[in-house]
């Protein structure tokens, strides 16, 4: 059974005072709240068993899995909860029984549309215990940037454009790979990422190019989307 968990512990600090009230997954944009979308989303994408792994406001959680429960009664779903703050790989181990050989990690405060059954078929194949999804990011950089040399100035960009390749939030695991994660310690999957670079067990990378991506993680971002009709673009009913 393809199985996704969603991560949903967060205290989506960059998004206050909203979150104080309502966490992040749970904001609305548009017709549907972040957590709908998503769950539709990876319904779409075959999988049937999905797990939300909470810590704040995790009461809420238990309310809204009872919603979906109840919109998708073919789906299995599940609830976590962290009694401590365990970071974005940390509450993988609580998961230990509940996860097959192979399984998909997602943030809960993404949307996207792309697809992914062909890439995950892929990577059951394949002995690597990790693929991670990346994003080139284009950022404006406020000041001008000088280029020196001796001390005198060669060139000159007013405000260039900086272009980063970043961790998109998605990932592939498989369930050996809890073996590498601390027990009861807050961890984060780029202290993973990097673990596994240091024994040699370098994960793959995979480049999200024209499809759909956004991180509702800033003011900024969620004030662009949340009027968006979602429910159209993704066909959710």
């Amino acid at each position: 059974m393809n199985t996704a968990v969603i991560l949903c512990g967060g205290l989506g600090k960059r998004l206050r005072p909203i979150t104080k009230i309502i966490p992040k997954p749970l904001l609305k944009v548009g017709e549907y709240r972040l957590i709908e979308i998503l769950t539709h989303y990876l319904i779409k994408n075959n999988f049937k068993k999905i797990i939300l792994a909470s810590k704040y406001k995790s009461s809420v959680f238990k309310r809204q899995i009872k919603n979906l429960q109840k919109k998708y009664p073919s789906i299995n779903f599940e609830i976590s909860i962290e009694r401590t703050k365990l970071g974005t790989c940390g509450p993988i181990r609580l998961l230990k029984n509940s996860l097959p050989d192979n399984f998909l990690v997602i943030n809960g405060d993404i949307i996207t549309n792309i697809k992914l059954n062909k890439k995950f078929n892929k990577f059951k194949k394949e002995k690597n215990l990790m693929c991670v999804f990346s994003k080139s990011i284009k950022t404006p950089f406020d000041f001008g940037k000088l280029i020196i040399k001796k001390n005198k100035i060669q060139k000159v960009f007013e405000k260039p454009i900086t272009e980063n390749e970043i961790i998109a939030g998605i990932y592939f695991l498989k369930k050996k790979i809890i073996e590498y994660i601390p027990k009861n310690e807050y961890y984060g999957m780029d202290q993973l990422i990097k673990k596994l670079i240091k024994l040699k067990k370098n994960p793959t990378r995979e480049k999200i190019l024209n499809e759909y991506w956004v991180d509702i993680g800033s003011h900024k971002t969620y004030n662009k989307i949340k009027k968006l009709n979602f429910a159209k673009k993704f066909k959710i009913n």
